[in-house]
């Protein structure tokens, strides 16, 4: 191997700034707490619903029939007659997604705007500075 190629080291990538620890808290209560939040918002939102009788669609009411294979295995039974005995539960997992997906929106709006008004300078002194544009006036 030529001489050339056996000097060459790679040099290590170094971040020219550092995140603060609490920007990674906030995202990882985030993480815990939207699910939990979302949970039980469907929860009580499909309580509601049927005290106050919304127009469920009838393929989500009712309970869940998994396949045969499942109650017959010896560990997995528990869980599928578990998870067979769960009321409503094709109505919970589409208020669930919905609030998660309601949830982690309105927190990431909030998550920015804080960010914005709390976080690094928006441009570097690497940056650019914005083009200074003088537009003359158009007369006919």
């Amino acid at each position: 191997m030529p001489q050339k190629y056996q000097t060459y080291q790679k040099k290590e990538f170094v971040r020219p700034y550092d995140i603060h620890p609490v920007w990674r808290g906030i995202g990882f209560v985030m993480m815990l707490l939207v699910p939990v939040m979302a949970g039980a918002a469907a929860v009580v939102m499909t309580e509601l619903g049927f005290q106050m009788r919304w127009p469920f669609m009838y393929e989500l009411t009712g309970t869940v029939r998994l396949p045969d294979v499942l109650y017959n295995l010896p560990v997995i039974n528990n869980l599928a007659n578990f998870i067979s005995g769960i009321p409503n539960l094709r109505a919970l997992a589409l208020f669930f997604v919905l609030f998660v997906i309601a949830f982690s929106g309105v927190l990431s709006v909030l998550y920015a705007i804080i960010y914005r008004m709390f976080g690094p300078p928006r441009y570097t002194p690497l940056d650019a500075p914005p083009p200074k544009v003088k537009a003359k006036r158009y007369k006919r």
